[in-house]
């Protein structure tokens, strides 16, 4: 398995496309067991640079009060990430596709992987509540 280098992979975070040699690596990235962090650093990542222009706008130029500012910048990441997780098994489905893997691929690999656990909590949850 071949991993991007720091540019390539700032490149992959933002959506892009990695050369055919990164497929594997693509596939364990959104497979893996820390899949989920994963995610939500390449989402700051995302978000990080648009703050910095937000604190710069309103912060330097504006001069808005840091007691708005920082409050309304930790709601816009808390929004982001909100809406960025609850989409995270498509969004890595869907960067599988473009790697030619068929569609849920992903969803699929990590659903048999965790069949055991999840079973295991549904019998522990039907023991609790059902009984």
């Amino acid at each position: 398995m071949v991993r991007p280098n720091p540019l390539q992979w700032i490149w992959y975070a933002y959506g892009g496309t990695l050369p055919e040699r990164y497929r594997e690596w693509v596939l364990h990235d959104i497979t893996t067991r820390t899949w989920l962090v994963r995610h939500t650093i390449r989402t700051l990542m995302f978000v990080v640079p648009i703050l910095v222009a937000l604190y710069l706008v309103f912060g330097l130029v504006v001069h808005l009060p840091g007691s708005i500012l920082w409050p309304a910048m930790a709601l816009g990441v808390i929004v982001g990430l909100y809406y960025s997780l609850s989409y995270a098994r498509e969004t890595g489905d869907l960067r599988l596709v473009k790697y030619g893997y068929p569609g849920g691929h992903g969803t699929q690999i990590r659903d048999k992987r965790n069949e055991g656990a999840t079973e295991q909590r549904a019998r522990n949850y039907d023991a609790r509540w059902r009984s």
